[in-house]
């Protein structure tokens, strides 16, 4: 019977850094679709152009979240949660946008 190999490695990985870029566009995404949404719900669906303005820059944050946190694979021996996290956030604030901009010019 041959021994199973059970080695464990106690090297930590740094983290990449374009994951912690990734993270804070993504999470400046969701504060400022967070805003759009608050601004939207007080002023009944007439939020106007402050309203637009928070709406587009969350749209800007997130694709640009989503862009760092693909190409941070791109980085070797690294660890890649922020980066995960980053690209969940943006993807599906991206995907929450264009949903809303589909509605919006077909209705």
């Amino acid at each position: 019977m041959q021994k199973a190999n059970k080695k464990i490695s106690y090297i930590k990985k740094p983290f990449s850094k374009r994951g912690f870029i990734s993270l804070g566009f993504s999470l400046a995404a969701l504060i400022c679709f967070g805003m759009s949404l608050a601004i939207s719900v007080h002023y009944q669906g007439n939020g106007g152009v402050n309203m637009a303005a928070w709406g587009l820059s969350s749209l800007i944050f997130s694709l640009v979240g989503s862009f760092y946190g693909l190409i941070s694979f791109a980085e070797k021996e690294k660890n890649y949660i922020f980066a995960k996290i980053g690209l969940g956030i943006g993807s599906i604030l991206l995907l929450i946008w264009i949903g809303l901009l589909v509605v919006g010019f077909a209705g």
